[in-house]
């Protein structure tokens, strides 16, 4: 909670600079609970673009960033504390909720950098607004568990909604006795919760809960760790050499007979700029984005069949061997956008910020795989015929799921599962003579209607380097120019 803006740097002998950040150092040191890392983020805005309500709260809003917000606060404040009276009655402790919100202000100096941005505030205040809203969430997992409901479960998920764990821990020790079996509590409760919202199964292995950083993170973790281990070959990224068009090494060739000009160096810079903006910025996406064939086109075109993976395995263990693709269960209903939108921003913002690194865009891997894979209904029918998609949710709105999710453009840390699995599918895809046919058809079309962007580009530089010449009248030069130009000439024929 500094005042002192931190992105100024302090000037030589800036005394409240040091005096502050000594103050926040030595209250966090003060607090016997290690400080839990950064994991409550704003979604960016780019991500809110594609649809801003799958970010927002519509009826609760918790913590920090909502709990105030206008449209929420009124209509839901009084629910939020015929919940906590719910929670804390029936103990018949005079003045707990006292003992609740004291507890949560002792612990505020190592809540405070779970998020990514704090406001400024009275320490009472945000203690109050902590035991409100974590006794609300309490209430609610509570609830669920008993009668399968809650208030909105969508909202419980979204990132921006989140509270600590180390506050709930906090709340649970309050309220019990002796403070022990605090976790256990926490575990079935967000373990009900998680197994009856996730889209995906989830690990059957007991979580850490030291590790937890609040619900989404416990769904998030639960998901991507229900694995069957299996040797998995790593190779760096970029590896894997990208083909150059004969159009791309023509232009490289002119470009390379142009230098001996005289007087044309001043232009070549900005035809290589053209070069790079018309052939690398394809190289760029053809290694960062997860590129596939359709269901249909998999089975129908190059025989590809899909079943459903045995062992309830996870996200991680997409397999392809003799012909056979083998995917895990995903159950698909009406929240299940705004959950795989919110797991999906929680992925990529932690790779982008944890300090202690074990994020990877595993998750986010898996929905590029079925953007890829689904293209219409009949994709998706295929796959719930299988039992591979469960769910309420109808073909026509699983497709427009897929294809809302915008692609990620986040480079992957290695050669993954996944990607190798892609990769053979597209081998076997590819190798089928009439797409290999079209695919050869296609890239030249292409590269022909970039060497003619390039041409019409430059045409006016070309003009001026003769005119150069002609001005120099050099034999050796005038050879070049003639060189050059039928080196274009024969990018017209390609």
């Amino acid at each position: 909670m500094a005042s002192i803006n931190p992105f100024v740097a302090p000037t030589s002998g800036n005394q409240p600079w040091v005096d502050q950040m000594r103050k926040t150092l030595k209250t966090q040191l003060s607090v016997p609970i290690d400080t839990p890392p950064l994991s409550i983020f704003s979604v960016p805005q780019i991500l809110k673009d594609e649809k801003p309500q799958a970010y927002a709260p519509q009826k609760i809003g918790l913590g920090p960033k909502h709990h105030f917000r206008t449209e929420l606060y009124s209509n839901m404040q009084q629910n939020k504390l015929t919940a906590v009276k719910r929670v804390i009655k029936p103990y018949q402790i005079p003045d707990l909720e006292d003992q609740v919100a004291e507890r949560i202000k002792n612990i505020i100096p190592v809540v405070s950098p779970c998020y990514d941005s704090f406001p400024e505030t009275d320490a009472d205040a945000f203690a109050w607004l902590f035991a409100i809203d974590g006794l609300l969430l309490l209430d609610q997992l509570r609830v669920y568990l008993d009668k399968g409901f809650a208030i909105d479960e969508k909202d419980l998920i979204m990132l921006e909604n989140q509270i600590p764990m180390i506050v709930l821990k906090e709340i649970e020790k309050a309220l019990s006795a002796n403070g022990e079996h605090v976790e256990e509590l926490w575990e079935s409760k967000f373990r009900y919760f998680a197994e009856s919202n996730s889209p995906f199964l989830l690990s059957k292995e007991t979580m850490e809960f030291d590790r937890v950083n609040h619900l989404l993170d416990y769904m998030y973790h639960s998901i991507v760790n229900n694995e069957v281990s299996r040797d998995v070959a790593f190779s760096k990224p970029g590896s894997i050499p990208v083909e150059k068009s004969a159009a791309e090494e023509l232009l490289e060739a002119v470009i390379k007979a142009a230098g001996l000009i005289p007087g044309i160096k001043p232009f070549l810079g900005i035809i290589e700029s053209i070069i790079k903006i018309l052939y690398e910025t394809d190289k760029e996406k053809m290694i960062q984005e997860i590129r596939v064939p359709s269901v249909s086109e998999l089975s129908d075109i190059a025989g590809v069949k899909f079943a459903l993976s045995t062992c309830e395995e996870g996200i991680r263990n997409i397999s392809f061997a003799n012909g056979t693709c083998c995917l895990p269960v995903i159950t698909l209903n009406y929240d299940s956008e705004v959950i795989l939108r919110n797991l999906m921003a929680y992925e990529k913002l932690m790779a982008k910020n944890s300090l202690m690194g074990g994020f990877g865009l595993e998750l986010t891997e898996y929905v590029d795989f079925m953007c890829g894979i689904i293209d219409t209904a009949n994709d998706v029918k295929v796959l719930r015929e299988l039992k591979i998609i469960q769910g309420d949710l109808r073909d026509e709105e699983t497709v427009k799921l897929f294809n809302g999710i915008g692609r990620s453009l986040g480079n992957m840390s290695g050669q993954s599962m996944l990607r190798q699995t892609v990769a053979e599918l597209n081998k076997v895809y590819d190798n089928v003579p009439s797409v290999r046919i079209k695919k050869e058809a296609e890239k030249q079309a292409r590269a022909v209607a970039k060497a003619l962007t390039f041409l019409v580009s430059i045409s006016g530089t070309l003009v001026l380097a003769r005119e150069v010449v002609q001005a120099n009248g050099s034999k050796m030069t005038q050879s070049i120019i003639n060189i050059v130009t039928e080196h274009i000439a024969v990018l017209f024929r390609l």
